[in-house]
């Protein structure tokens, strides 16, 4: 069998070896969730580890979620700094898909942006 590593050094000649790669992909991905994780309870119990190059830590990450009643406020208050509310305010895909409308239904409102993301799902 192959490793990663020899399958980088030749093109990819078939099925097999691509699927060969895509396997050591999951291994590796596997081990290095496995790794973070270990990480991620040291850096709970000891701090955050400085490599030199970079510091592992916890950090925040802040989103809003603005009350339903102050939207209509809030979009005022964004045209009044100038700003186009409607160009800063958008419809997540999970509530789009709540509403349960078709493409054509959507394609009547909207312009659908498809972008490709390269990754693996369960078959």
């Amino acid at each position: 069998m192959s490793t990663a590593t020899e399958l980088q050094r030749q093109e990819l000649q078939s099925q097999e070896d691509a699927a060969q790669l895509a396997n050591e992909i999951n291994r590796l991905e596997a081990a290095l969730k496995q790794m973070k994780d270990e990480l991620k309870t040291y850096v709970k119990a000891y701090g955050s580890v400085d490599t030199g190059d970079e510091v592992w830590d916890f950090y925040e990450s802040v989103s809003w979620k603005f009350d339903r009643d102050y939207l209509k406020e809030l979009a005022g208050e964004i045209a009044m700094e100038g700003i186009d509310p409607w160009e800063m305010l958008n419809i997540s895909k999970a509530n789009i898909n709540k509403l349960g409308w078709d493409e054509q239904r959507l394609s009547q409102l909207g312009t659908k942006k498809v972008t490709q993301r390269f990754t693996s799902r369960k078959n």
